[in-house]
């Protein structure tokens, strides 16, 4: 049960449609039909087990991730701009 599409039936009558993984056409096809046919609060949620990590895996410590491999990823030099040399700005 990896992608789970909710609806209202009627006022304050909730709904469900599960679908698996390798689905997600399907699974937006069927939102559109959904609300075609005037159906309310239409929504698509998903936990893709190939684009999700481990439950609880949520740090980095010296510079490691959980599973030992090296974390590089720096923000200092994205977004900020061309770098300024020889004191011009």
């Amino acid at each position: 049960m990896s992608i789970v599409v909710y609806w209202l039936e009627a006022p304050g009558t909730p709904a469900m449609q599960t679908f698996d993984p390798g689905q997600l056409m399907p699974a937006l096809q069927f939102c559109e039909e959904k609300r075609k046919a005037g159906k309310r609060h239409v929504s698509l949620s998903s936990e893709l087990t190939e684009s999700v990590g481990r439950a609880g895996v949520s740090t980095v410590e010296a510079r490691l991730l959980p599973d030992g491999s090296p974390y590089d990823w720096t923000k200092s030099h994205r977004g900020a701009g061309p770098e300024r040399s020889g004191g011009q700005g």
